[in-house]
């Protein structure tokens, strides 16, 4: 029985498509897909032909679970796929080689930076050295406030005396610290408590010269 026009057409698409090495891989393709004709079913003995180049390669592949993809060429040959072809397969792409010096990379690599921030590097030929790396690494985060940074430090006892004699930190601005670290320091109001005390003994007189009777 003569093949038909429809199988025909089939059969050149499938060798268009796969492009099979030889009349051995074509036969092989045509078998899979159930389109070899009988007779030549019956006369030719189909061997599978392997995608694989050597036993080894097969059994990697088996052992590894490697999905291979479909089209992919090995660098056998034939295109057949060789263990050096699985293992590139296993890794997966490799990342671009970063023109930096192990100091940096390991550097990088202790403190969590990126150093794939750094367009170019201040060695030669732009190499990464390691002071560009530390480079990447944040500032400490500034203080919330002006304010708040240049808030004098007052030591407990200070702080008690501030609120007994009704003292504003703005009053303070003149005043040098001689705690520690600089901290505002009890005697450090004895001059500042002493004005405040006169001035109040002054309005004291006042109320009694001049107050309503």
């Amino acid at each position: 029985m003569a093949t038909s026009a429809q199988t025909l057409s089939q059969i050149l698409d499938e060798m268009l498509r796969a492009k099979p090495a030889n009349r051995e891989a074509a036969i092989a393709l045509l078998a899979d897909k159930g389109l070899l004709p009988k007779k030549l079913t019956e006369v030719v003995k189909v061997k599978k032909v392997s995608q694989f180049a050597s036993k080894a390669a097969e059994d990697f592949a088996a052992a590894k679970n490697i999905v291979i993809p479909e089209g992919f060429k090995g660098t056998a040959a034939n295109d057949k796929i060789s263990v050096k072809d699985l293992k590139a397969l296993a890794e997966g792409p490799k990342q671009a080689k970063v023109n930096a010096s192990p100091s940096a990379l390991q550097y990088a690599r202790d403190n969590g930076l990126d150093i794939s921030r750094i367009a170019s590097g201040s060695g030669a030929d732009g190499k990464i050295l390691l002071k560009d790396v530390k480079d990447l690494k944040e500032p400490d985060p500034p203080a919330d406030t002006d304010e708040e940074a240049d808030a004098p430090k007052i030591s407990p006892a200070a702080a008690k005396l501030m609120k007994q004699y009704a003292i504003d930190e703005e009053d303070l601005a003149d005043i040098t610290g001689t705690g520690k670290g600089g901290a505002i320091v009890a005697k450090d109001l004895k001059e500042l408590i002493e004005l405040i005390k006169e001035d109040k003994e002054s309005e004291d007189e006042d109320e009694e010269l001049f107050g309503d009777k």
